[in-house]
């Protein structure tokens, strides 16, 4: 059954707000005290921004496989564009969406080779964010240590043959685009351990952070807006296996969004040119 166009930001809306109304009613907010120290906050910030400036550099990479050369600062504005409609459109790859149509009107790029070359990156992201929070687990569960360790080989060898055969074009990127990928998502779990150190001893660290990096996951989604509810939803049903009581998984999960929304809003005020200059694009078809 086909869902009719109009239907499906009406249906994330639905699911913004029934994650949002799971989460006022799982959380007694009379107790709410975000009070967090400065540091906590401009360590989570500047983290989560290197994280942000690392992305568009792993993006410009992959975009140059498919010939399209343009400056680090240009691919920073179309990084921070793309997180602003990320905001504004369902889940984690509406800012996708808008990089792909903007580059292939502006910019005549080929809008498959693009939409591939995003959707390399996106897959990428997702495994390093998998694979970090399935070793964050492993203390939780060290009797499937060797079945972790074998799954972590069967998904390299599978994405590397993935990489080969489905993303020709970006397979010389695998190694270092992949290690960029790792390298991100780890900036963004330090920038969430300066935020969970606030309530250290009283939780563990290492699982909260392997619930964030699952968060980020469900936060990617297209079933919210903006991925809006989805981590607080998360945070709130599997917080406490961490130690975190309603109103500490309310704190952290709420502050890695806010982080997320303050490093995203530039973005709306990023200007990119409407076309580039022949002798920097070429290959286009």
């Amino acid at each position: 059954m086909k869902v009719p166009g109009i239907l499906k930001p009406a249906l994330r809306w639905i699911g913004t707000i029934a994650a949002l109304g799971y989460v006022v009613w799982k959380t007694d907010l009379s107790g709410f005290n975000p009070s967090i120290p400065w540091w906590s906050w401009s360590g989570l910030l500047a983290l989560y921004l290197a994280s942000k400036i690392s992305s568009a550099y792993r993006s410009k990479r992959l975009l140059e496989q498919i010939h399209f050369q343009e400056s680090i600062v240009f691919h920073l504005k179309l990084y921070a564009k793309g997180m602003f409609y990320n905001l504004v459109f369902p889940g984690g790859v509406g800012g996708d969406a808008w990089k792909v149509l903007y580059l292939k009107q502006k910019q005549q790029q080929n809008w498959k080779e693009t939409a591939a070359a995003f959707l390399y990156e996106r897959l990428s992201g997702m495994a390093a964010l998998l694979g970090l929070g399935g070793l964050l687990l492993l203390p939780r569960f060290p009797e499937l240590l060797w079945f972790a360790f074998g799954l972590i080989g069967f998904g390299l060898v599978l994405g590397w043959w993935g990489s080969k055969t489905l993303f020709k074009a970006f397979h010389a990127e695998f190694l270092i685009g992949n290690s960029l990928s790792i390298g991100v998502q780890v900036l963004q779990g330090l920038g969430f351990i300066c935020l969970a150190y606030t309530f250290h001893p009283h939780i563990d660290i290492p699982l909260a952070t392997a619930l964030f990096f699952l968060s980020s996951v469900a936060s990617a989604l297209p079933l919210t807006v903006g991925g809006i509810g989805a981590r607080e939803a998360l945070f709130l049903w599997l917080g406490p296996e961490a130690g975190l009581v309603g109103e500490q998984a309310l704190t952290l999960s709420f502050g890695v969004t806010l982080a997320h929304i303050a490093v995203s809003l530039p973005g709306a005020f990023m200007r990119l040119p409407d076309s580039i200059p022949s002798n920097k694009v070429k290959g286009i078809k």
